[in-house]
């Protein structure tokens, strides 16, 4: 008799909410880092950046709009960064 099929994981529906908490992380860092010369505050700008990309994909690939105050900061600090 063959064995039953092994249920199909569950798909993670924390991933925004653990991406949330990078982007949350990433602000304070470049938050307390505002006082310091831009160029030493460069690798924290860009990991907001990433941290705010993942978080936009992350809602996009679950079928959720990004809210509109999240793509404006996004907007913004893709054109401020220094690609």
């Amino acid at each position: 008799m063959p064995t039953p099929a092994q249920p199909a994981e569950p798909e993670r529906t924390d991933e925004p909410t653990i991406l949330w908490n990078e982007v949350v992380k990433a602000r304070s860092v470049v938050a307390a880092q505002r006082r310091r010369p831009p160029r030493d505050s460069a690798i924290a700008r860009a990991q907001l950046l990433a941290a705010l990309e993942a978080y936009g994909a992350s809602r996009t690939n679950l079928g959720r709009p990004i809210p509109y105050t999240l793509r404006d900061e996004l907007r913004l600090r893709r054109l401020t960064s220094n690609n």
